[in-house]
């Protein structure tokens, strides 16, 4: 009776050691090694496959074996050395593949006593124990020739490796994803080509649309996220890239500055002019009446505040609103009819803040010529 109950707990035990080593396994290969490590591991049959090739033996196809994956971090001029055992019992064949920061394969060796390799890239690297012609086993594995600053990977790097799950790659070629993590900078090539940013709280990137935020900072605008249709009540802006010279049209709400109507943006010069509508020479044109000059004063009274501009200002003024633009030496005055906002009184715009400022004093004309006011 006592040996069965001591079988059972000898087998409690053993399967627990076992469970406990796979855990310690894990964690090992998720650790960056450092410099002079000694680490056991283990390929079995639930690990994860890994793409390499044979560069001894030129051609060679793409395989995929089982195997385990460690990372460290070496600067440019180490010179690593690996060396690789079975250990007792186990039927495992290791092989050795090197990965650099960009994701290349740099390296690859089945012979399990000796692997050495000269750093040219700085960074991450990842070293993958293999598993030759489906074998399993455990491992023993030391590692030599890391730098002593470089003992630990840098944050961006692990973030993007073990949350991202993205290859890095230089950031000098064409056609990449730029990811912003902190005040680092890392590029990839297996998402769309764009300008991201990493969220620490959602653990995720988010696409930074540059030409919106240009516009919204440039123009002091509320650019939409979309058009709508029609787009006669807003500001439609268009504007030319000049990463990839194509044209993007976005819209926003027109201010004070921006009415609504169709512009083109140059980011170069940092002009907004209104946009030339061309027509289609076959398509007759109906002749139209010349129009007065646009008068920006009058305008900006009606669209900013609303206001029912006369054309002329009348005799007894005290039920109206009187508006004085002090330009110079010269006051224009305008003259419309109170509403809600602004109510019957005399007013100076203040062209600094955009406001209409309670005149305090009336403003004695000289000489009044066709609405104008000249002080002397």
């Amino acid at each position: 009776m006592m040996n069965r109950v001591g079988s059972r707990w000898f087998a409690a035990v053993s399967a627990i050691a076992l469970l406990t080593v796979g855990v310690i396994t894990d964690l090992a290969s998720s650790v960056p090694l450092k410099d002079g490590d000694k680490i056991n591991g283990l390929v079995g049959r639930t690990s994860p496959g890994f793409q390499f090739r044979n560069t001894a033996r030129p051609g060679a196809p793409t395989q995929t074996a089982r195997g385990q994956e460690h990372t460290f971090a070496a600067q440019r001029g180490d010179v690593i050395e690996v060396s690789i055992m079975p250990e007792d019992g186990s039927a495992l064949r290791p092989a050795l593949v090197l990965f650099d920061p960009t994701g290349r394969q740099v390296a690859y060796s089945e012979n399990p006593n000796f692997f050495k390799y000269q750093v040219v890239r700085p960074g991450a690297y990842r070293l993958v124990v293999l598993a030759r012609n489906n074998s399993l086993g455990r491992y023993s594995l030391e590692i030599d020739g890391l730098s002593s600053s470089t003992t630990a990977i840098a944050p961006a790097d692990q973030i993007m490796q073990n949350t991202l799950k993205l290859r890095v790659i230089g950031c000098g070629v064409p056609n990449v994803a730029r990811i912003k993590i902190g005040t680092e900078e890392r590029c990839t090539r297996d998402i769309e080509p764009g300008v991201y940013t990493y969220e620490e709280a959602s653990k995720s990137i988010k696409l930074v649309d540059t030409r919106r935020d240009l516009l919204a900072s440039r123009l002091q605008l509320n650019v939409l996220d979309r058009c709508p249709s029609p787009a006669t009540s807003v500001a439609q802006i268009t504007l030319t890239d000049p990463q990839d010279g194509k044209d993007y049209t976005y819209c926003a709400t027109p201010s004070r500055y921006v009415q609504a109507g169709a512009y083109r943006y140059n980011p170069t010069t940092d002009t907004l002019t209104p946009a030339v509508v061309t027509q289609n020479p076959t398509t007759p044109v109906t002749p139209t009446t010349p129009t007065a000059p646009l008068d920006a004063r009058r305008q900006l009274l009606q669209t900013e505040y609303g206001l029912t501009v006369l054309e002329n200002c009348p005799a007894a003024r005290t039920s109206f609103v009187v508006v004085n633009f002090p330009e110079g030496n010269q006051i224009y005055q305008y003259c419309a009819n109170p509403n809600r906002l602004v109510r019957a009184g005399e007013y100076n715009y203040n062209k600094q803040t955009g406001t209409l400022d309670v005149a305090t004093k009336p403003v004695n004309c000289t000489v009044t010529i066709g609405g104008i006011c000249l002080v002397k």
